[in-house]
């Protein structure tokens, strides 16, 4: 048969009486683009279709093994000519839960924690389903003992099967007065109480935990899996990845922003500044926006941005994507928009363009971004960074202020309303 291996379901495999054995030597060399989310998409088509069977994968290393998913029982490294491989035993390929894995009464911490995320999901429940709300922050260090945010992301699966719910945990960095073994229980009482609450196997548990390192706290390795989530917010679609990257590629704090541009977006030229993975631009665009342009100095960035237009079936000459330094972008441009959308960065560096600092040339941004607008445009300007101040007598010289922070603050993030601070400003009209 030729089907896409994701698409194996029971009925398209013979009638046996036993279990049977499946063998796959999945793509790995660099010419045939070896991809973890196929790796990924492997392994759960044959815990769905073939549970109890046997399965041997020649794969092209063990971070391909491991994207699997699959329990293997031994891992023979193998050559295929010169390309050191992974050959990997499962017997069988969904094993049953050991002991040591079913359900485990909680401790009082991790009690207290579970305690917690139900309020705060009972909480939530209306509001969430009058907005459709498929991603959220559930927990935001309610309890500072266990100090980090927890992030729900429900997939958007086209299949029948039931939606996947994955968590994005993210432990802040603990006082260096806190001895590491209390804060390895913590984390473990907070991880148990959360898959306790939403029922997740590990391989839908996202865990970015800052570990100390020289010169201070850092981010720990992150998984490499390569692996993108669709998820829904409000009529669009958009792509995340939950394990690679420090941010998911989605800022959940700016959906009241984003749903802000959707509603004002039909007809209107768009234009959204520092891009990062086109959230906003989608949102605008499936609003009805004329025209999209979105400028970000990453390509990687951009490429994101592309896939998450593609996903929503938008494209073309209409939808503009330019990799350029922001600053000198707005400098050279002659175009005219009636809507723009402004999220920088704190602070950035880069080989190909001047460093930015958010503080420092907040006013050089937004005189250029200004000049730009339509004389009937409106420009939203947002950032995260704590102690910005915004220059108010520079700004008020070209440009009518309003900050509208406040209803910028979605429900489930109340808890921490400096999440970002947002203004809405427009050319100020001669006298």
């Amino acid at each position: 048969q030729v089907a896409d291996v994701a698409t194996l379901e029971p009925a398209m495999l013979p009638a046996a009486d036993a279990p049977g054995l499946v063998v796959c030597n999945p793509p790995y060399d660099a010419r045939l683009a070896a991809d973890p989310a196929l790796y990924r998409a492997l392994g759960d088509a044959l815990k769905r279709a073939v549970p109890d069977w046997r399965a041997s994968l020649l794969c092209g290393d063990a971070e391909l093994a491991r994207a699997t998913g699959l329990r293997a029982a031994k891992v023979y490294p193998v050559f295929n000519g010169a390309i050191e491989c992974a050959l990997i035993a499962v017997d069988p390929i969904r094993p049953a839960a050991r002991a040591d894995e079913g359900p485990r009464e909680l401790n009082e911490g991790a009690t207290m924690v579970a305690n917690r995320l139900r309020k705060n999901l009972r909480k939530l429940k209306a509001w969430r389903r009058q907005g459709g709300i498929d991603c959220f922050r559930v927990y935001d260090a309610d309890l500072p003992e266990y100090a980090a945010a927890i992030d729900v992301y429900i997939a958007a699966d086209d299949r029948d099967a039931a939606p996947r719910t994955f968590l994005h945990v993210q432990e802040y960095a603990a006082p260096a007065s806190i001895p590491e073994a209390d804060q390895r229980r913590r984390r473990n009482e907070l991880l148990a109480a959360a898959r306790e609450v939403f029922a997740v196997p590990r391989e839908q548990l996202a865990i970015k935990t800052r570990a100390r390192g020289k010169g201070g706290s850092k981010y720990g390795a992150f998984d490499q899996r390569g692996e993108f989530v669709e998820v829904r917010e409000g009529a669009a679609r958009l792509r995340v990845n939950l394990f690679d990257y420090l941010d998911t590629g989605l800022f959940l704090d700016h959906r009241p922003m984003r749903q802000r541009l959707h509603d004002e977006a039909r007809g209107k030229r768009f234009l959204n500044l520092f891009g990062y993975t086109g959230a906003a631009t989608v949102q605008a665009a499936v609003g009805g926006a004329a025209a999209t342009t979105t400028v970000d100095l990453s390509a990687t960035y951009l490429q994101w941005c592309a896939d998450n237009l593609a996903a929503n079936r938008i494209g073309g000459r209409d939808h503009a994507l330019v990799q350029a330094d922001v600053m000198a972008w707005l400098a050279a441009d002659r175009g005219r928009y009636e809507l723009v959308f402004c999220d920088p960065p704190t602070f950035s560096n880069s080989k190909r363009a001047d460093d930015f600092d958010v503080q420092a040339r907040h006013v050089e941004l937004l005189r250029l971004a200004i000049a730009r607008l339509a004389p009937d445009g409106v420009l939203y300007f947002s950032n995260n960074f704590r102690r910005f101040r915004l220059d108010e007598a520079a700004v008020a010289a070209f440009a009518e202020c309003e900050e509208i922070s406040a209803s910028t603050i979605p429900p489930d993030f109340e808890r921490n309303p400096r999440i970002h601070r947002c203004w809405r400003l427009r050319p100020r009209q001669p006298d």
